[in-house]
């Protein structure tokens, strides 16, 4: 998945703190949900 979102710089939505932090030095964005709201991290 990673090497995908390094190809195409895509948008994966997640919880994982650990997997959050990888797509992010991967270029890709996170969406996730934090206090009942979806969030976009870049």
């Amino acid at each position: 998945m990673i090497s995908h979102i390094k190809i195409h710089k895509g948008i994966i939505a997640t919880i994982d703190y650990e997997l959050k932090q990888r797509i992010k030095k991967s270029g890709g964005s996170v969406l996730s949900l934090a206090n009942d709201r979806i969030v976009l991290e870049s």
